[in-house]
Formats: structure tokens, sequence, C-alpha cells
């Protein structure tokens, strides 16, 4: 059934406008998407929903993408994350991975990217069949 391509996706940005362009790319195909401006309201929402796959910017003003990761993995979850940003620094790509990162896109990303990352992450995260909500 089509029903199970479906995800709740969480994306974590300072930039409004990314914010947006990415949530109408994800709303068009169909996933259920909430918005954060930045780690301290993506981990407030965190503690009030489950989510599919999360999608975070590197930087942010109070904060960084790593350590939104970092929390999840603390907290025993193994739900793909996937971290963009629009320095591409080897660095930062490497530390991202170590943390548990599923993928790390620069930014600009284009739209069929995007999608294509999202669906093999949805695909290949933690058995969730079971969930219920």
């Amino acid at each position: 059934m089509v029903g199970e391509a479906l995800g709740r996706i969480l994306i974590v940005d300072d930039d409004p406008y990314f914010l947006r362009v990415l949530s109408r790319i994800l709303s068009g195909e169909s996933f259920q998407v909430t918005t954060a401006e930045g780690a301290s309201q993506a981990t407030q929402i965190l503690g009030e929903k489950s989510f599919d796959l999360i999608i975070s910017d590197l930087r942010l003003p109070d904060g960084d993408g790593l350590s939104i990761l970092q929390e999840i993995r603390k907290a025993g979850s193994e739900i793909p994350v996937v971290i963009l940003t629009a320095y591409g620094e080897v660095d930062n790509y490497l530390e991202a991975m170590n943390a548990g990162a599923t993928e790390y896109l620069n930014k600009p990303v284009k739209s069929d990217e995007l999608i294509a990352v999202v669906r093999n992450c949805l695909r290949a995260g933690p058995a969730s069949a079971e969930s219920t909500h």
C-alpha cells in the first residue's frame, strides 16, 4: 500500500525561506512536515512528537545540527538524521557521520536529490512499521 512510504519529517533550519521551500517540496510528496527554526525549538518539538526522519542545518543560531543529532543518539534513537550545510568542509562531514548522521548534503540542495535521500532514509530507517502513530 502507498501509505507505507509516508513519513513524519522534522526540518530544522534558521532560514525561514529555506524552511518553506523544503517544507513545500516534501509536503508535495505527501510527507508530514514539521519545521523548527533552531536547536531549542527542535528539542522541544522532539519531546512532544515522534518523527521518522530529521533534516537539520549544521549551523544554527542557538546550537548546531550535530548537538541535535548527539541528543537523539544519546536517547537511544536510531531515527535517520540528514545534516545540511552551506559549508561543505571535510571535517564537518566526518564529524557528522561519526556522530551517527545518516546523510550529509550541501546547500543548495536540489529537490530531486532531497526527495531521493529522504526516501532512501525512510526505507533504511529503523523498522517502524509496527508503530501505530
